[in-house]
């Protein structure tokens, strides 16, 4: 099998190139025109890779790629030294634009939905992923299922990582996530707005309650800077996130997931392992680009996050 001696294994099927445009003040219907515009990669799995990367694990993606932003996708992640997996579709790799206005609260996101797959494609991706040793490693699933991917993707890949003994965070919305719980994902990152809308539910504690009986054996619920609710089948916790004033606050969820992954190859209990990873994500909205932290500002930060037992 390929794959053999990475310590985190990040999927991540909705990839795109990031564009941050940044203005002194935006009007809508008028002519803006960017201060500064900053090209990276995108998309929630390569953002979690990369930040493993940056936190000094090793870190493997897999993904799709297609067409010329495909090929320039990837020369981005080789030039930061990602190692990458990827199988090649027949459209091409979508772009998405994140615009930031100095003083504005919150940015702009502009998303462009990636092409569909073909049945061959996400078969071709199965097999990629079967070929790749994923015992004693875990194994970070995240984002938005792209469309012709099957509703039970998540669940074939969850069920993959546990038959060949490897560990699943999984970090994604809707029925693909509720398809993958009977197969007992290690750990559930999910938003609060994710979390209530694949439930129905209107209450995170009993939201959360409920994703561990269908098999969930941990749920994180997190709240941007409102902190987070973790769960599981011993405790139920009240995480508080370092109180900063946020940059730009795209990715941090894919840090929080980082930083979860990165501690638990290694070893750690789990709080020690909320506690680095809720300081990743405050990290991650400390920077202009997405995607990115800096490990002083983690070291920093995380002695500054609060545990609280309820």
């Amino acid at each position: 099998m390929d794959g053999v001696g990475y310590r985190v294994v990040c999927c991540g099927f909705s990839p795109c190139i990031q564009r941050l445009i940044e203005f002194a003040y935006l009007e809508k219907g008028a002519v803006n025109r960017a201060l500064r515009t900053s090209v990276g990669v995108g998309g929630k799995g390569a953002n979690t890779a990369r930040m493993v990367r940056q936190l000094g694990g090793t870190p493997l993606l897999l993904g799709f790629a297609g067409g010329v932003n495909g090929r320039q996708l990837e020369s981005m992640l080789s030039r930061e030294g990602i190692v990458f997996r990827h199988v090649e579709t027949s459209g091409e790799t979508r772009i998405c634009q994140t615009l930031l206005e100095q003083g504005a609260p919150s940015p702009t996101e502009l998303v462009e939905e990636m092409p569909p797959l073909s049945a061959g494609e996400w078969e071709a991706m199965v097999a990629l992923a079967a070929s790749v040793e994923m015992a004693d490693t875990w194994v970070a699933i995240s984002g938005k299922l792209p469309a012709g991917a099957p509703v039970d993707a998540y669940a074939r890949l969850v069920d993959l990582a546990m038959r060949q003994g490897g560990r699943t965070i999984v970090d994604a919305p809707g029925a693909p996530l509720l398809r993958a719980l009977p197969f007992h994902p290690d750990v559930v990152k999910i938003n609060e707005g994710e979390l209530l809308q694949a439930t129905g539910g209107t209450d995170i504690h009993h939201a959360a309650e409920e994703v561990l009986e269908r098999g969930a054996r941990a749920v994180l619920v997190t709240r941007g800077g409102w902190g987070a609710l973790f769960v599981d089948g011993r405790h139920r916790l009240e995480i508080a996130p370092p109180a900063i004033v946020a940059v730009n606050p795209v990715g941090s969820g894919d840090a929080v997931t980082a930083g979860l992954a990165v501690k638990l190859s290694g070893g750690a209990e789990m709080n020690e392992a909320l506690a680095f990873g809720m300081a990743c994500g405050a990290a991650n909205a400390l920077q202009r680009v997405s995607g990115s932290l800096s490990p002083a500002d983690v070291e920093r930060l995380v002695g500054e996050v609060r545990i609280r037992k309820l």
